[in-house]
């Protein structure tokens, strides 16, 4: 199949598109600034999330659509409803597969009690409310003759790169490890290879509709990722604890995002695709895994 890929410079989409190629589909890729050298069987068209005309014009063509890829700023509600827009009206009618991205902080503060998808959002994180909203955008669009599918991905981590490796380059720097108050809020982690692979499931299996969360067995207090990289990056990297009001400063709303227990369950996606999100942890991944064997990935959102 021809697949339209959102998000193929960032590091999730990336990972997405290598395993894409490798079981034999073939990536029309958009960004706003195509890859100076680009390898492999990869399309490249230059436009920006904006563009709904374009977005419209280069997926039409295509046999399905992947939409990974995110600003991650103040804008990201407006363009994200842009691309699901244009999508949605270019397979309206015609069957076709749209597969999109949300993140299992739409459930907001879960406690300790796994979120599965059949629960109703009540009282989404004010912050992704929005977010929200757009999933249930995405999963009417059956309606229209479009087979939709939304993975709401944990912590994502793995391959040396996001956000562990752009903690880790700070820590260096800096020689602290930080974490956010007490650091005893807990989150459903992936392994990016793991993730990677649901995509493609979701696309290979006519099954799959509506939304699947996207989450290992594994959950991670934020004090113990800090420690982490301290023990494993250091000597000479401390963890230690930031306010809240500090972490607002530097992080903007990320930071009220980061102190919630977002915990998961993934059943959905391993009863109905076969989905087994076997990886290493993403505990052991920091301290002997990808992040100390190979050079951290640039930081890429998603």
């Amino acid at each position: 199949m021809k697949i339209f890929l959102t998000g193929a410079t960032g590091y999730t989409g990336s990972i997405v598109c290598q395993r894409l190629i490798a079981a034999g589909h073939a990536i029309r890729a958009i960004a706003r600034r195509i890859p100076p050298r680009p390898s492999g069987p990869i399309e490249w068209v230059q436009a920006d999330f904006a563009d709904g005309n374009a977005i419209l014009q280069y997926v039409s063509t295509c046999d399905a659509a992947i939409h990974v890829g995110a600003s991650h700023d103040k804008d990201m509600e407006r363009l994200d409803g842009i691309v699901i827009r244009a999508i949605a009206d270019a397979f309206s009618g015609t069957g076709r597969t749209f597969i999109s991205t949300s993140a299992t902080p739409v459930y907001g503060e879960t406690g300790l009690i796994p979120r599965d998808e059949a629960e109703p959002i009540l009282a989404p994180h004010p912050l992704r409310a929005w977010r929200a909203q757009h999933d249930r955008d995405v999963v009417a669009l059956s309606a229209r003759n479009i087979r939709s599918v939304v993975i709401r991905p944990g912590y994502i981590y793995g391959a040396a790169g996001g956000l562990l490796a752009d903690m880790i380059r700070v820590a260096r720097k800096t020689g602290h490890a930080e974490y956010i108050g007490a650091g005893q809020n807990v989150t459903s982690t992936v392994h990016i290879d793991a993730l990677a692979e649901l995509y493609v499931l979701a696309l290979d299996n006519a099954v799959a509709r509506g939304v699947y969360n996207a989450v290992s067995d594994e959950y991670v207090r934020a004090e113990d990722i800090a420690k982490a990289v301290a023990y494993g990056f250091g000597p000479g990297i401390e963890a230690r604890s930031i306010p809240l009001e500090e972490a607002r400063k530097r992080l903007g709303e990320y930071a009220d995002l980061a102190v919630i227990n977002c915990v998961a369950s993934s059943l959905r996606a391993r009863r109905d695709l076969n989905w087994i999100p076997s990886a290493p942890s993403l505990l052991g991944d920091l301290i002997g895994g990808s992040y100390q064997r190979q050079p951290l990935a640039p930081y890429h959102s998603t």
